[in-house]
């Protein structure tokens, strides 16, 4: 091989790293020099069940609701919201005869009742965690087999009349095209930081 085809062959090489690199930096947000003002802790030990039981359903069921944060900036300012989430959860399908992937589970995060911005949520403000899992054995309220699924999520708030904000979490699940879904969150903790430029 040349000398002139092997320097051809490593600028295209690096022309291509190039492109990557900037298309992995144009998905990335990065928020330097906050600095923490406040931080809530939540615990939750009562179980939620989220469950339905034909083909294809989707079922929800609130987790934490109305937890109470606030942004100490100004009227007009913005924060931001770290929210740090863990939850012990059971999954399973709802069905007699399963074929197919088993169904999908997520915690639907909102702040101030809209989805969080920055993310990483869909536009519902859905976080998906778990697509065709099942945990083995019966998934039923009280002891069963459960597994930690955390979650980590940046939601950017502004004070418009009070400094006050509100987070809820729901847990979701769907079930696949042969039967229903059954998700249940036994304990789950969060913790929320929230800072300002």
């Amino acid at each position: 091989m040349s000398l002139t085809h092997q320097l051809s062959r490593m600028a295209g090489f690096i022309l291509a790293a190039a492109a990557i690199f900037t298309m992995t930096m144009k998905a990335q947000t990065v928020l330097s020099n906050e600095i923490l003002v406040t931080t809530t802790f939540v615990v939750n030990k009562t179980d939620a069940t989220a469950k339905c039981g034909k083909p294809s359903c989707s079922a929800k069921t609130a987790m934490l609701k109305s937890i109470p944060v606030t942004c100490p900036a100004a009227i007009g300012h913005t924060c931001t919201v770290h929210i740090a989430f863990d939850a012990k959860v059971s999954l399973g399908s709802i069905c007699t005869m399963c074929e197919g992937p088993a169904s999908v589970a997520a915690y639907q995060f909102l702040v101030d009742g809209v989805p969080p911005t920055i993310g990483p949520t869909d536009s519902h403000g859905n976080y998906l965690f778990a697509d065709n899992v099942i945990t083995d054995g019966k998934v039923q309220e009280g002891r069963s087999n459960r597994q930690s699924y955390p979650a980590s999520v940046i939601a950017a708030v502004t004070n418009t009349s009070s400094p006050g904000h509100l987070i809820d979490v729901n847990l979701l699940c769907r079930g696949n095209g042969f039967g229903g879904c059954a998700a249940v969150a036994h304990w789950s903790t969060m913790r929320v930081d929230v800072f300002e430029p």
